[in-house]
């Protein structure tokens, strides 16, 4: 009997053979026996007859064959393999030469069907441990896991598409634009490929915005890259290309020192200044992607903060911001009843502050901006009531000079008129701030220093403010400018502590980061120095 007829079963062992005394009928009894039991599809029975005659006549050319076919329709086709070749090797030209050929090329295709199984079943296992993986959020793993699958199978488009997925949440965006298109390439049906197009079209479209727009690092506003503030929150300066606000990277090398000083050059003392530019540079530090916006965005949510879309809207029933159809416009508190007000104007693509109200550090202050015609701060002026000292309406103007783009000096001019009982006075000062620049355009040193300050009683004051003007200026005389005046702006006092009006630069605060600063009572001066690693560069 001759057959081939390839099965897809499990291994079997093969039997004992016979003692090797048994007798030519028994030698063909065994033969009968094996093609009856492979007549019946009981395949290991026949070979275990099979294996009997050979033992009792080895290497006999028709039982070689019949072991051979009856191993590969077992499925054990390494075994049968082993019989071929010893066929082979006996009778190279033996009367079944012709089949054992034909044999050879299934054992052949069964050896590659067996490699495309195994080669399947390492993808699907491959294909569903990444989809684990990523379920798990270890997106790390599950683009290995895929990038494997995707060597296994080039052709398949599904690995591709996950990889991209993956990439898109990474916020690797443009090679997760690389992976769709490739995606496209192998999907052969219409629908899906065409889905893919308003995925991409969104893709590019942020891998645009990650080159041209910033992000609020409040409330997580995409801006145009040269904003000075965030019209959604007014939260800012966001001069990215000023040297004066990249004067403090939090890199290895650089470093700011704020020293202050008394009248005469009295040295007050030195304060180091913490780096602000967590990426180097503010522009990189406020880079738009999606990843750095989510994260602002959720961390404002954990407080409680609410959005619609990108725009903030408060916290309900404690903070809301009564957003206008350009910008926010109010900020009320209903508990306490407190307003912020805001007044701009489009410039290009940004928004400029007009007016603001600004609370800092518990203090509010109104400040009104004048702008150049290259949209820089060209005038502000300040009014704040200190209410923690003698209530005094508080005025203040600074007015900005540049050379070129680069800010060169600011000149700051501050006062106040008293009240009568006090006895009207009149207080008056001035201050000079100064840029140095390196020859690569980096702030090497600020300057600050107080040129004048004049405090004058224009009439006695009365009743109980008399002796209080009497506890703290005991040499006053009235429309005489008080001497040493600078040592402090006093009004009142609260037991053994002076009340007072220090000179306030915090609402300042886009002049400079380092400057925008109380001063202590008597100082004069401040000077701030830097350190750059090298090749440090703004832009």
């Amino acid at each position: 009997m001759r057959w081939i007829a390839l099965l897809l079963t499990l291994p079997l062992l093969a039997q004992e053979a016979p003692p090797a005394t048994a007798t030519a009928d028994d030698f063909a009894k065994a033969v009968y026996f094996g093609k009856k039991f492979a007549d019946m599809k009981e395949y290991a029975s026949s070979y275990e007859q099979f294996a009997k005659a050979d033992a009792m006549q080895p290497d006999q050319p028709g039982v070689l064959y019949d072991m051979a076919v009856v191993l590969a329709k077992a499925g054990r086709y390494s075994e049968s393999q082993g019989k071929v070749d010893r066929y082979i090797q006996l009778y190279p030209t033996g009367a079944e030469r012709a089949l054992v050929g034909k044999l050879q090329f299934d054992l052949e295709f069964q050896r590659e069907l067996q490699k495309k199984h195994q080669a399947d079943q390492d993808y699907i296992e491959a294909f569903n441990r990444g989809k684990f993986q990523f379920g798990k959020g270890d997106l790390d793993a599950a683009l290995k896991t895929f990038l494997d699958a995707e060597q296994q199978r080039p052709n398949d488009p599904a690995a591709v598409f996950n990889e991209a997925v993956i990439l898109e949440k990474q916020g690797e965006l443009a090679k997760a634009v690389e992976r769709f298109h490739r995606y496209q390439e192998l999907e052969t049906e219409a629908e899906p490929k065409t889905a893919i197009d308003q995925r991409l079209f969104g893709l590019e479209t942020e891998i645009e915005d990650m080159k041209t727009k910033i992000v609020c690092p409040f409330c997580g506003l995409r801006l145009t890259n040269g904003a000075t503030w965030c019209h959604r929150c007014w939260h800012g300066p966001y001069l990215t290309t000023s040297a004066v606000w990249n004067t403090r990277p939090c890199v290895d090398g650089a470093s700011a020192t704020r020293a202050t000083y008394f009248g005469e050059d009295r040295f007050n003392k030195n304060d180091s200044l913490p780096c602000l530019m967590q990426n180097g540079t503010m522009l990189e530090t406020l880079r738009y992607t999606p990843g750095r916006q989510r994260a602002i965005q959720d961390a404002r949510k954990a407080e409680g903060w609410t959005y619609s879309g990108e725009i903030i809207q408060g916290i309900p029933n404690q903070v809301r911001f009564v957003q206008g159809a350009d910008y926010l416009e109010k900020v009320t508190v209903p508990a306490s009843g407190d307003i912020l007000s805001y007044a701009a104007h489009k410039a290009g693509d940004s928004w400029l502050l007009d007016r603001e109200d600004v609370v800092i550090e518990g203090q509010k202050y109104t400040s009104r901006y004048t702008f150049d015609a290259s949209n820089r701060i060209a005038q502000q002026q300040v009014d704040y009531v200190n209410a923690t000292a003698c209530n005094h309406l508080i005025s203040m103007t600074a007015d900005y000079a540049y050379a070129n783009d680069a800010l060169a000096s600011v000149k700051i001019r501050g006062g106040y008129d008293g009240y009568p009982v006090e006895g009207s006075p009149k207080t008056e000062w001035q201050a000079q701030v100064g840029y140095t620049y390196d020859p690569s355009g980096r702030v090497t040193r600020e300057e600050l220093a107080v040129t004048s300050f004049a405090k004058t009683y224009t009439q006695k004051p009365y009743g109980a403010m008399r002796d209080e003007i009497n506890k703290v200026y005991p040499m006053m005389r009235v429309r005489k400018p008080l001497e040493n005046a600078v040592r402090g702006d006093f009004c009142a006092t609260s037991g053994t502590l002076l009340l007072g009006n220090p000179i306030d630069l915090r609402p300042f605060y886009a002049m400079s980061p380092n400057l925008a600063m109380t001063l202590p009572y008597g100082v004069q001066r401040a000077v701030v120095t830097f350190t750059y690693p090298d090749g440090f560069k703004v832009r």
